[in-house]
């Protein structure tokens, strides 16, 4: 069975409704309620709606009329006696206006009108014009007009003489007052027809690969809709109003009307040069169109490449700054091991000279002030308090047994009733033995330095196995890397006591956090406070936040941050160690981890999420390890859940 012909309605009350309905012996409903009542639509599609226009607003009464009909969307058809119609912006702008008519009408021409529209409806959904049924005879073939091929005269005298010679044939035209950034016509929907613009720029664009596209603006003409003289043909631009604008509409069936009835309808549109301004806008903004596509392709090319050789000159900086680790730490191996062991040979042999048994006082300071831990300052005071209660000694005396290291009061008691050098000699031993000490601790704090760089200045393999490490140790060995960069700011680090080993490869997750602690300097400038977390996750993973109470990262920058070499001009988001972000993120992304940012104005945190050490092959088993690949914990002392300290 066939499908059902295509119906129109009419939609209004009143004598022009009436006459519209009996003209095109169509179904009138008083309002658009009505259209959704069983009644109407059981009777088969609507493909038109001509819709009555009186005081009402036409935008709203249009948008009842297709909500009631629903899919498939029909034509519709605006009949009215206003000459000025402000309120179809919207109708227009959502390409459902398919024409305009202004009542009265001659007898006859609102059926063609209502014809060609049923047709094209046809046509847009795969059909035939023939489709459409009538209960009338066809009406007689219109008169081809020859002015259409003469297309030769100035468009700006030709724009107001169309508009005359058309009001002459069809009366007066409906002026549609529109706003900036209205849709006259869309690409790729139907052209039925012409708009006249009498005042106010349209400009003329089309969706591209790389977005929308303005081809003319200066340059679109009084007439929008061209293509709609060379037949059904759906629209190859879109053209909106950039500013305010009057435009009368005209359908190609009342153009040609108005061609048949006035000869001088014809000039206009010769001087319009209506034919040739197709066939070359065609052209024209095809070329445009892949112009431009060219020109951002190669713009995306250059950006690439530019991307490449930054990536290139970073690995090659990369690769000298671990060829100088290298050598400085190779250099520097054997001087501090001389000074180690002469540390040691010291101590022993001072030993041997000092004599004495644990009574003796001397030996005994000596052997206290090179292990003794600082004291903080109210802990003195005490002592001394304590001191001078016990023995009765002057304040000097006091400070003196104090800083000896001499808080026992019996042993100060000796000191005290001894030979007047006694002290001295007490004082001079604690003294080398705090040296000693000193000593000590700097050469072992050069030689993990001189450990990290080795282990930072080690190339990369990228098939070697990842090494189950110990994250907290991570963290220490990029604190000791970046002191430097930390100096009178309060660091709290506070890693979890149950954090589950990550794989990791030596000394790269170190990078990591050197690089954020020293990008929260920089952004600190020497007073604040970072906070370094690290915590298992619910999935049991590690996750590590790196926070600063500092300016924050703007947000039109957060998203560029991660992008190679990239920094500001003050410099607040750069990195440390010649590691750029970019850098540091695909290092956690190596690692099966993510890398993120979170910034306001007082609150800067980057967050490290990394996977749990995963078994098998591609893993080595074993104690966890630090980034320079000892035993967790420095110097043989596991690491606590929270250490806090301020760097000065």
């Amino acid at each position: 069975m066939p499908a059902p012909a295509p119906r129109t309605v009419v939609v209004g009350t009143g004598p022009v409704a009436e006459t519209a309905a009996a003209e095109l012996d169509a179904l009138r409903v008083p309002a658009p309620g009505a259209l959704a009542e069983p009644s109407v639509r059981s009777a088969g599609p609507v493909g038109l709606a001509v819709v009555v226009v009186g005081r009402a607003d036409a935008d709203g009464t249009v948008a009842r009329v297709l909500g009631a009909l629903g899919h498939p969307r029909p034509r519709v058809l605006v009949v009215t006696e206003r000459l000025e119609l402000p309120d179809l912006a919207r109708t227009l702008d959502a390409g459902h206006l398919g024409g305009v008519v202004m009542a009265p009408w001659t007898s006859g021409n609102l059926r063609r009108y209502a014809d060609a529209q049923l047709a094209r409806w046809v046509r847009r959904r795969g059909g035939r014009a023939e489709e459409v049924a009538q209960d009338r005879p066809p009406e007689p073939e219109p008169r081809a007009s020859g002015l259409l091929r003469h297309l030769q005269q100035d468009p700006d005298s030709a724009a107001a003489e169309l508009l005359e010679a058309v009001e002459s044939v069809l009366g007066p035209r409906p002026r549609l007052q529109l706003p900036p950034h209205v849709r006259l016509t869309i690409e790729d929907d139907d052209v039925g027809q012409l708009f006249l613009v009498l005042s106010g720029r349209v400009a003329l664009s089309v969706n591209t690969g790389v977005g929308a596209l303005t081809l003319h603006h200066a340059s679109t003409g009084p007439l929008i809709g061209l293509f709609a003289l060379t037949g059904p043909q759906a629209a190859t631009v879109t053209a909106r109003t950039t500013t305010d604008c009057e435009v009368v509409p005209l359908t190609v069936e009342q153009l040609d009307r108005a061609l048949t009835g006035e000869p001088r309808v014809g000039t206009a549109l010769t001087a319009l040069t209506v034919r040739a301004l197709s066939a070359r806008l065609r052209r024209a903004e095809r070329l445009h169109v892949e112009k431009a596509e060219l020109a951002i392709e190669l713009q995306r090319t250059l950006r690439e490449l530019e991307a490449a050789r930054a990536g290139l000159v970073e690995q090659a900086r990369m690769a000298t700054l671990g060829e100088t680790a290298a050598g400085v730490a190779h250099e520097l191996s054997n001087p501090i091991a001389a000074v180690t062991r002469g540390v040691e040979h010291l101590s022993a042999d001072l030993r041997v000279l000092l004599g004495g048994g644990e009574d003796d006082l001397v030996r005994t300071a000596f052997e206290a002030a090179e292990t003794r831990e600082a004291v903080s300052a109210g802990d003195e005071r005490s002592l001394r308090r304590e001191l001078a209660g016990a023995t009765g000694a002057t304040p000097s005396q006091v400070r003196r047994l104090v800083a000896a290291g001499v808080t026992d009061p019996a042993r100060a008691k000796g000191v005290l009733t001894g030979p007047p050098e006694e002290l001295a000699r007490v004082e001079a031993a604690a003294g080398i033995g705090a040296t000693l000490r000193s000593l000590r601790t700097a050469a072992d704090h050069v030689g993990r330095l001189v450990e990290d760089l080795r282990v930072h200045a080690r190339p990369d393999d990228p098939d070697a196995p990842l090494e189950a490490t110990d994250l907290a140790a991570t963290v220490r060995d990029a604190l000791g890397l970046v002191e430097h960069r930390l100096a009178g700011l309060t660091v709290d680090v506070r890693c979890d006591a149950d954090l589950p080993p990550v794989g990791s490869r030596p000394g790269r997750l170190a990078q990591v956090w050197a690089n954020l602690l020293s990008n929260a300097a920089d952004a600190l400038d020497g007073s604040g406070r970072i906070t370094v977390r690290a915590r298992r996750t619910e999935g049991g993973g590690v996750r590590v936040e790196v926070e600063d109470d500092g300016p924050g990262v703007p947000p039109s920058l957060q998203g560029r941050i991660f992008e190679p070499r990239f920094t500001t001009k003050h410099g607040v988001v750069r990195s440390g160690l010649g590691l750029g972000l970019g850098i540091s993120k695909s290092i956690v992304v190596q690692h099966g981890g993510t890398i993120g940012l979170q910034s306001e104005p007082g609150r800067t945190v980057f967050t490290v999420e990394l996977p749990a050490l995963p078994t098998g092959p591609g893993t080595t088993a074993g104690a966890p390890t630090t980034g320079a690949g000892a035993p967790a914990g420095r110097d043989g002392i596991p690491p606590g859940p929270t250490e806090e300290k301020e760097q000065r």
